[in-house]
């Protein structure tokens, strides 16, 4: 490359450089190869040229041309590097240009999440503390501030927390931990729940309520033969609103008869007088079934031969029509009493709605006759020997949960009204259960889970402790239903003949 023309280059050069001109590559070689602009550029030369040449010596002729070079150019450097690059071609970059300075990379934090699982109080708890981190790489966790007073500590070795909570809230974590050698913390928000059992409250209903009833009622038949308790506690909805408990019992053994009467009702949670319309369907039945089980009812007679002798098809179904009728009657009288006590207080008869699950029962040596009837939801069943278990009649359940059937006119009248009653006679049965929906809800869950034998066991398991030392078995049965169960709070009512 001549002088001249590493000249006009370096004049190019120094103007984009001096007035910050932000250029591309390409357009800088246009730049070199205009030749407009380089006839301009030789023009200016070849005046500062003449100019100089009449004004200096020999002596200053030498190399004029770095008379026009800036300061801090190497011009010897860029001849040879322009020569070398004399054949650069459009997009490469000439090799005497300056490199962009070289900035240190930046290290971005890595983004952590942690996460554990919530913990309950009075509840052991055990949670793997997790880190994910955006980079993938694996983290270590150094340490963990946790809140005194929580109960809860962190386990190194395991990284996980472990402990018996025994504060209920939210409450924050700083999770030390590292990577690479470089330390970070991060907070995580730790969820401890309550005990459920603690948010129900134990109020009283207003002392001027009608129809009051004890929050907790037991009775106990002991007899030579006969062991029939029942036990009926308010539940915690109950007693969380302070409102009466809606359930209700009866029991009775007939010395003269042998038999026994066995009862269940549980007033709808939705209806206003529902505790006294359970009380009435119950006192109503009872009073019925009592004069119509006596050894002075002759009509009766008859059916109890059938009873005992058990081998005649035709007398089978008689007794059958017979305890048919006698529940028909008996609920008739329920409904009718219902309604009379609705008139009387001016209200809906549906303010007295309950269900009725009634069974009596007689035994004869080692086998048990019982005839029931099965109004509403709950359960009925004769249980025995172990493993085995009848369920005496078809819940009433509804579409949505607490849904079901109640006593009253339209049940009375409908066509399939005879298949609310089911008789039998079975050996070796050792327990003859009764309950509402408040304990068959928990237990068994499902209509299916009533058919479930494993369950019947688990139950008689669970009950069999309360029945250990008869002579308490009332108290004791009332206070097994205290058992907590998450999502059931209602009434409990439970009747076992063993």
């Amino acid at each position: 490359m001549d002088k001249k023309a590493l000249l006009r280059k370096l004049i190019i050069d120094d103007t984009l450089t001096q007035h910050r001109i932000p250029v591309h590559e390409e357009l800088v070689i246009a730049l070199y190869e205009d030749m407009e602009i380089a006839q301009h550029i030789d023009f200016i030369i070849d005046k500062i040229n003449a100019k100089t040449a009449e004004k200096i010596t020999p002596q200053d002729k030498i190399q004029p041309i770095l008379l026009l070079l800036p300061p801090a150019r190497n011009l010897a450097g860029e001849e040879t590097s322009l020569a070398e690059d004399s054949s650069l071609k459009p997009g490469q970059i000439p090799t005497h240009s300056s490199p962009m300075p070289t900035e240190k990379p930046i290290i971005h934090r890595p983004t952590a999440k942690i996460t554990l699982s919530n913990a309950k109080v009075g509840t052991a708890f055990n949670s793997t503390l997790s880190i994910e981190l955006n980079t993938l790489e694996i983290a270590e966790i150094d340490a963990v501030d946790i809140p005194e007073g929580l109960g809860i500590t962190f386990d190194h070795e395991n990284d996980c927390l472990v402990g018996m909570p025994t504060n209920s809230g939210n409450f924050t974590l700083i999770v030390h931990w590292s990577v690479n050698a470089v330390c970070y913390h991060d907070e995580v928000l730790l969820i401890i729940n309550p005990d459920p059992r603690s948010l129900w409250q134990i109020n009283e209903p207003p002392a001027d309520s009608p129809y009051p009833k004890a929050h907790i009622d037991s009775k106990l038949i002991l007899e030579e033969d006969t062991r029939i308790v029942a036990a009926s506690r308010r539940g915690r909805s109950h007693e969380h609103a302070g409102t009466f408990r809606d359930d209700d019992f009866y029991i009775h053994h007939d010395n003269h008869s042998q038999w026994n009467i066995l009862i269940v009702a549980d007033g709808a949670g939705s209806a206003r007088y529902s505790r006294e319309g359970s009380r009435i369907a119950i006192n109503t039945v009872s009073h019925y079934l009592k004069s119509q089980l006596s050894v002075e009812n002759d009509a009766f007679k008859p059916h109890l031969e059938a009873i005992h002798q058990w081998n005649d098809a035709n007398a089978i179904n008689q007794v059958g029509s017979f305890f048919a009728q006698l529940f028909r009657n008996a609920a008739q009288l329920a409904v009718n009493n219902l309604k009379n006590e609705a008139i009387h207080i001016n209200e809906p008869v549906k303010s007295f709605s309950t269900t009725l699950l009634a069974t009596v029962s007689l035994r004869i040596n080692d086998e048990l006759f019982a005839a029931s009837f099965w109004m509403g939801d709950g359960a009925i069943a004769a249980y025995g020997p172990a493993g085995k278990v009848r369920i005496l009649g078809i819940p009433d359940s509804g579409e949505y949960a607490g849904q079901t059937r109640f006593l009253d006119d339209s049940a009375l009248n409908d066509a399939e009204f005879n298949r609310r009653i089911i008789i039998g006679k079975w050996k070796e049965i050792s327990h003859l259960i009764l309950m509402t929906d408040g304990v068959s809800d928990p237990v068994f869950e499902t209509d299916n889970g009533l058919q479930d034998p494993n369950k019947w066991a688990a139950l008689i398991d669970e009950i069999s402790p309360c029945l250990a030392s008869p002579e308490n078995a009332d108290n004791a049965l009332a206070e097994w239903l205290n058992f907590f169960s998450a999502g059931n709070h209602d009434d409990r009512t439970l009747v076992v003949a063993w």
